[in-house]
Order: C-alpha cells, then structure tokens, then sequence
C-alpha cells in the first residue's frame, strides 16, 4: 500500500491506541499521519497520556475511519521522536489553522513510527448473497427467519459478530471451534 496516496486520496477520521507497560489502554483523536519519504507515519503530540503511553510501550495501533465500515487498521513500532525542527513547526501552525489558534503551541513532539502491518478496519468486504445474510436480514426486521438459521450455530461472522448454523448466512464466517475460547462468550 502506498501510504501517501493512501492518504490523500482519502478523508476519514483517525484513532491512535497506545498502551503503558501495564497494558492501561488511551485512545485518541488523530489526524492523518504525516507520512515520510520512507513511509514511516510521524504524528505530532502533546506532553500527556498518549506520549507517555509511547514513551513506556512503543506499540501503538492507528484506525483511520472512512465509512462506517471502512478504513485501516496500522500496527505501528516507535522509531524516533523529535522535539524541534521543520516538521513539528509544520504541525504547529496545521493545529493552529484547523484546531484553534494557539493549540499549536501544544505540540511538544513529532513521533515517528514504521508500520509493521495493515489490515481492513472491518475485515473484509462480503462475498456471496449478501441479500440472505443476518446482517441484511436483521435491517430488515426479518427476525423470524434469523431464529430458524440461527438455533444450533457453528459460525460466527468476523465482521459483526452474529451467530449462525450455515457460513452461507454471514458475510465473513469462521468456524466457532477455530475462535480462541476467550473471544466466545
């Protein structure tokens, strides 16, 4: 994936997850990556919990949101981080165009990140009839039928998690006896 392009050519929203060395969890609103030459992502930050996480657990995961079910996920590996230079005062005067005046002053860090793998935000797009699936089925208040596919499940859809005996019945079925039994309530 060319991530520039990626990135130009589609607008979303986006969430950066970080964790601490406990394995606390802190998501936060992103814009896009300030993607470099090299293709690592650089993202600008305040001195709070987002760069302390990062500081602690250099893994970190960006969603970039461009629907409601579309979008990436990135996993990301802290490479560097810079407190001067052209692009932190880029970002700067970015936060004070599109945030607010001032909020540029904020920005104390650039933090660079490679990515190690990308992945659909919602798995991948259905394949079969997508007239008979239970998510159709379900916008359609076809409640009655969903019962009868549903009574002894074998299957469980990757993207929206509903039950079903037959993989033809969801958009991404996946065997129940092949989900780790923690994901399985």
């Amino acid at each position: 994936m060319d991530f520039k392009e990626y990135f130009k050519n589609e607008s979303g929203r986006g969430f950066l997850a970080t964790s601490n060395n406990q394995g606390e969890v802190n998501i936060a609103i992103y814009s896009a990556p300030k993607v470099q030459a090299d293709g690592t992502f650089a993202f600008g930050m305040t001195d709070r919990l987002t760069h302390e996480n990062i500081s602690q657990n250099s893994k970190a995961v960006y969603a970039y949101s461009t629907s409601p079910y579309g979008g990436t996920r990135f996993y990301l590996q802290k490479v560097k981080e810079e407190t001067e230079g052209s692009l932190i005062d880029q970002i700067r005067k970015e936060a004070d165009k599109h945030v607010h005046p001032g909020v540029g002053n904020l920005v104390k860090f650039v933090v660079y990140f490679r990515v190690t793998k990308s992945v659909p935000l919602v798995l991948e797009q259905c394949t079969g009839d997508h007239s008979q699936h239970l998510c159709e089925l379900a916008g359609n208040e076809r409640f009655d039928l969903i019962k009868e596919l549903a009574k002894e499940p074998e299957y469980m859809c990757t993207n929206c998690g509903r039950f079903a005996d037959d993989k033809k019945s969801l958009c991404n079925p996946v065997l129940l006896t092949d989900i780790a039994p923690s994901l399985v309530l």
